[in-house]
C-alpha cells in the first residue's frame, strides 16, 4: 500500500495542532489504496505541542538544530527519504489550523499525474483577519516577482500547503533556514523543470499567535528567489 506522509511542522502550536491532525486521521482515501502518516517535526517548542501529537498517533521529531521552518523541513524532509519509497507522497501544510486537511485527497489525485502540487490562498476563500493586508500585499508583490523571474505561475509564493511524489523531492535542494522555505521550494522546483499544478485553497483565520513577520521575512523571501535565480 502507497504512504501518504502528512509533514507538520510546528513550533508552540498546542492551540491547533491537535484539531488538524484529528481532522487529517478523518480523511478517507483509504479506498484509493492509500494509507495516511502523520508526523510532525517540532521547532523546540515550550507548549504542549509534542506531547498533543504523540498522545494522537503522531510521529515527533524534534528538530535537532534550533534554527527556523526551513532547517526544521529539510531535517524531516531527509528521515522521509531514508524512509519512504518513490511511490509515496508527501503533503505538507502547517498546524496551526489554518489550511484544511480535508483537501488532501485533491492533492492526491492531481499528483497521479504531476510532481508537484500547490494550494493558492488567493485563488481561494481567506476567512475574515487570517490574512492581514500588508501580508496579502507582499506575497502579491513576491508572487509575481518569483513567475517573472523564473517564468512559471505563482500565485501564492508563500503557501504553506504542498504535495509532492518522494520521487520528485529526491530531485531538489533546498537551502532555506526560516520562512524563506516556501519560497525555496518554488524556485528548486522551477529550476527543476518539474511537472506542477497550483489550485484553489480556502484558509482560515489561525488558532494562536503567527510566528512570521513579515517587515523581517519578506526581504529575505525575496533574497531566496534571487539566489536560487542566479546561483
Amino acid at each position: 500500500m502507497e504512504q501518504i506522509i502528512v509533514l507538520l511542522p510546528s513550533l508552540n502550536e498546542e492551540e491547533g495542532i491537535g484539531e488538524v491532525i484529528d481532522r487529517i486521521k478523518k480523511i478517507n482515501i483509504q479506498e484509493k489504496e492509500y494509507s495516511i502518516k502523520i508526523l510532525v517535526i517540532d521547532g523546540n517548542s515550550n507548549d504542549k505541542t509534542r506531547e498533543i501529537s504523540e498522545s494522537k498517533g503522531a510521529e515527533v521529531i524534534l528538530q535537532s538544530d534550533t534554527g527556523g521552518k526551513g532547517i526544521g523541513v529539510r531535517e524531516a524532509i531527509n528521515h522521509i527519504l531514508k524512509q519512504y519509497s518513490d511511490d509515496d507522497i508527501m503533503i505538507m501544510m502547517d498546524a496551526d489550523a489554518t489550511y484544511f486537511p480535508e483537501d488532501i485527497p485533491r492533492f492526491v489525485e492531481i499528483l497521479k499525474s504531476h510532481d508537484v502540487v500547490w494550494g493558492s490562498r488567493l485563488r481561494g476563500k481567506i476567512e475574515s483577519k487570517a490574512m492581514s493586508r500588508i501580508n496579502r500585499l507582499g506575497n502579491i508583490i513576491l508572487s509575481l516577482t518569483a513567475s517573472m523571474i523564473f517564468l512559471k505561475r505563482t500565485t501564492d509564493l508563500c503557501t504553506g500547503y504542498w504535495g509532492f511524489k518522494i520521487s520528485s523531492l529526491r530531485k531538489i535542494i533546498l537551502t532555506a533556514e526560516g520562512f524563506n522555505l516556501e519560497a525555496d521550494l518554488f524556485s528548486s522546483v522551477a529550476k527543476k523543470k518539474l511537472k506542477t499544478q497550483e489550485i484553489p485553497i480556502n484558509y482560515a483565520h489561525r488558532e494562536g499567535f503567527s510566528n512570521l513577520n513579515c517587515y523581517k521575512d519578506g526581504p529575505i523571501i525575496f533574497s531566496m528567489i534571487l539566489k536560487k535565480r542566479f546561483k
